[in-house]
């Protein structure tokens, strides 16, 4: 069983290796591609110090709390400056026919969940106690549909060129900022849990704190953005609608289960 245990370890390890590279080229390969200059490859080095660390930790001892850091260099060095500089410099221009179109855009930021979950579970001590493999699984669970809900907003833009349903280009810029900061919450999230050799606790005041930014700041305004784009522009949100409605009562009730356990 130990050696199984060790074999998918290393098989997880193996895939996020090859996704980070997979996600970095095509990123920059977009500007490359519709500019015409290679030089736009350049950007795939923005991910070069989250797979350097990541490597040097893998070589000596990957702990779950060290990781956290190479998920901040990740979202902060590479994936968000990458998507702000493909939709400012492509912007329209994706063209659906391309193979660098709208659609395998799409895949590529979906990636993103998967490299978290694989990012968790490549920690040498993830699942050395209960209290690792439950923070584990709970991070895993509540990130991914957060990294899920930023890229499906995303979506939306990608779309509205696709499909023209009419959203202003103002608001379209409107919304991959918001998606960026949702992104750049899951580093706060990570940041919350304080790890020992004693177990797991929580940062009272950095947890209550990223809760009423992800509340008001994300999805109360994800929650009116989607309305706006069902209810004046006719495209079908109503799902993650819902998924906002949810958020928000989550995370007041984990206010409030902070509080009472303080």
């Amino acid at each position: 069983m130990a050696s199984f245990a060790a074999f998918c370890k290393w098989g997880a390890r193996v895939i996020f290796f090859a996704l980070m590279i997979i996600q970095c080229f095509f990123l920059a390969g977009y500007p490359a591609t519709y500019k015409n200059n290679s030089h736009w490859y350049v950007l795939a080095t923005s991910f070069a110090p989250a797979v350097i660390v990541w490597i040097c930790l893998i070589a000596f001892k990957a702990k779950l709390r060290w990781l956290f850091y190479v998920w901040d260099l990740y979202i902060i060095c590479a994936l968000i400056p990458n998507i702000a500089i493909v939709f400012l410099v492509v912007g329209d221009s994706l063209d659906k026919d391309n193979l660098l179109g709208p659609n395998a855009l799409k895949m590529v930021l979906c990636i993103t969940p998967l490299l978290l979950l694989l990012l968790l579970h490549t920690a040498d001590d993830s699942d050395q106690t209960d209290e690792h493999r439950e923070l584990v699984s709970k991070l895993s669970y509540q990130m991914a549909i957060d990294l899920f809900d930023a890229v499906e907003m995303i979506d939306i833009v990608l779309e509205e060129n696709e499909h023209d349903f009419g959203i202003p280009n103002g608001f379209g810029a409107f919304m991959i900022v918001l998606a960026c900061l949702s992104l750049a919450l899951s580093t706060w999230q990570l940041a919350e849990n304080k790890l020992t050799r004693g177990g797991t606790k929580i940062r009272f005041r950095t947890a209550v704190g990223r809760n009423i930014v992800e509340m008001f700041f994300v999805n109360f305004l994800f929650l009116i953005v989607r309305s706006v784009v069902f209810f004046e522009y006719g495209k079908n949100e109503s799902i993650f609608i819902a998924k906002n409605g949810i958020g928000i009562i989550l995370s007041v009730l984990e206010i409030r289960h902070l509080c009472a356990s303080r």
